[in-house]
């Protein structure tokens, strides 16, 4: 899996498993490191450790981008953004940093997860027992605000 080797290596070099010798001009690791680390870690688990360095802001606004689907509309996170008592999403900042990481792609006004492994790790940061109310304040949120929407705009 590609996405699985190229956060396998953002991962190592990261954690400076792997790293460039300046001095010999070449690579360097230690191999049983690199093995251990490659057969407990599956991608998932790469992109949930990844996704703990981040920015709380970017975190949050991952979260709401992976409750409402895989892809979400630029419109409609600022619609949730809207409302102070649901969301205070630093949109401006974390939908850029969130394309430049690797976590999501933008296509138009159209941001997707890049992988639904990704989408499945940032769900998994919300608290089981959080889950239905994080919904629900999604929905009302959408919901109070439907008529400002355009007819033709699909959430």
């Amino acid at each position: 899996n590609a996405m699985f080797i190229k956060e396998f290596l953002k991962s190592i070099i990261t954690n400076r498993i792997l790293q460039f010798s300046v001095k010999s001009r070449r690579w360097i690791w230690d191999d049983d490191v690199i093995d251990l680390i490659s057969i407990s870690k599956g991608v998932a688990e790469l992109l949930s450790e990844k996704l703990t360095m981040l920015p709380p802001s970017l975190i949050e606004v991952l979260k709401v981008a992976a409750a409402v689907g895989s892809q979400v509309e630029e419109s409609t996170l600022k619609l949730l953004n809207k409302d102070p008592l649901a969301f205070r999403l630093q949109l401006g900042h974390s939908l850029p940093l969130a394309v430049q990481e690797g976590f999501l792609e933008k296509a138009g006004p159209v941001y997707a997860f890049s992988h639904d492994s990704l989408q499945a790790a940032v769900c998994d940061l919300i608290p089981v027992f959080e889950r239905k109310f994080f919904h629900k304040k999604i929905g009302t949120s959408l919901m109070m605000r439907w008529n400002t929407l355009d007819p033709n705009h699909i959430i």
